[in-house]
This record gives C-alpha cells, structure tokens and sequence, in this order.
C-alpha cells in the first residue's frame, strides 16, 4: 500500500512515468499477496480487501482484463457487504471498458 500511496503522489505531480511504474510494482506485489489467499476463504476480508486492491491497481494500470480476472476471484469467496459493494462498483467500470473496446 505504500508504493500505491507514492505511486498517487507521483500521479498527482505530473510524474506520469513514475506513477505507472510504480503502480505496476505495487499491482504486482497486490496481487502476489492475493492470489496466496485465493482458497482460503476463511481469510475474509483480508482476502477480498487484497483482491479489490490488485484488481483496482490493474485497471488504474490499463490491464483490464487482468483487473477483470482478479474481481472475479474476489467475488468468488465471500466478501463482506461493503467490499461486496466495491467490488461490484470497479467490476462495472471494467465491463464499461471492455464495452468500448479496452481489451488489454
């Protein structure tokens, strides 16, 4: 979560380079993390908190369909109603990406 929090402060100062470079080294490590978590639901909400935040990094870094994959592991367990509502809400960004032809 650090490099994503500096991965935001590069993005915010213009440092576009920066900021995809470290966004894509924070998505992997997310997403490392997550998948380790990807049987054990008992690790609710760990394991869908992990699974939002490597799918919300993989769509801020333009892999869609990447993002899509990490969402549908997260709804696959059982989420809490809350990140239940997350996941939900980014899954329907990255539909309307993939709609328009972003099939990266």
């Amino acid at each position: 979560m650090a490099i994503a929090a500096e991965a935001f402060v590069a993005r915010q100062a213009g440092d576009n380079e920066r900021y995809l470079s470290l966004t894509k080294e924070a998505f992997d490590k997310e997403k490392a993390a997550a998948w380790r978590l990807f049987q054990k639901l008992e690790a609710e909400p760990t394991r869908s908190v992990l699974f939002r935040s490597a799918a919300q990094l993989a769509f801020n870094y333009g892999e869609i369909r990447e993002a899509e994959q990490l969402l549908s592991a997260a709804l696959a367990g059982n989420p809490p109603g809350e990140i239940l509502l997350e996941l939900r809400a980014l899954y329907k960004k990255v539909l309307e990406v993939l709609e328009e032809g972003g099939l990266k």
